[in-house]
């Protein structure tokens, strides 16, 4: 009897160890599908976020190459209007300081004067010269004796008046006016020298744009 009582502890002890390792072994087991069902799911979650991460970027890096263009286009423009706006003035002060040449302006008015003598001499016709009264006054002698000797002039008649507001002369006459004015012959300069200008302008673009491609 006690061979069999010692038989069954005996017996229920391995049967316990057993069913312990068992349920430990089914514990770690399930341990492990739940760590790598964690790891798959994290993985994925990882996958999504670096995706996401790397559409932002490409957005924000051609919002921000938008944004670059845009804002270097404006500025190419700013220049080039600052540009233009230099020359400009360059050019109105050196017209101006060339109208204020005495020798000069007499030679200038009395071709363009001489030129409408030439051209309607067999014509009576009024000739009036529009200066800055300053002028009108150290060119009024000067008119007087230059101007009635003028080819043709016998059928013409010169007015000198002081009415101009700015450096260089009016030159009216029945078919129409010449003007010869800082801004009249800055304009045409203008003309002349912008294109130069814009070409030069378009010209580094292109390379900013070549460089930053």
């Amino acid at each position: 009897m006690a061979h069999t009582v010692q038989s069954f502890v005996e017996t229920l002890r391995a049967d316990g160890v057993e069913a312990g390792r068992k349920a430990a072994e089914e514990i770690r087991r399930e341990a492990q599908q739940q760590a790598d069902q964690i790891v798959r799911e994290a993985n994925v979650v990882a996958a999504r976020i670096v995706e996401e991460a790397e559409q932002q970027r490409q957005k924000t890096q051609e919002r921000t190459r938008t944004d670059l263009e845009f804002a270097a286009r404006d500025t190419v423009a700013r220049l080039r209007d600052s540009l233009n706006q230099a020359l400009n003035r360059v050019l109105s002060h050196a017209v101006t300081k060339t109208f204020d040449d005495l020798d000069f302006l007499k030679e200038l008015i009395r071709e363009v004067a001489g030129a409408y003598a030439k051209s309607d001499a067999t014509k009576d016709e009024r000739i009036e010269l529009n200066v800055s009264e300053p002028m009108r006054r150290k060119l009024a002698d000067w008119a007087i004796a230059t101007l009635h000797k003028q080819p043709g002039a016998d059928k013409l008649s010169f007015e000198l008046h002081g009415s101009l507001t700015t450096a260089g002369f009016e030159c009216k006459l029945s078919g129409g006016t010449v003007e010869v004015t800082p801004d009249s012959v800055v304009q045409v300069l203008s003309q002349i020298v912008t294109p130069e200008l814009r070409q030069l302008i378009a010209s580094s673009q292109e390379g900013q744009d070549a460089e930053q491609k």
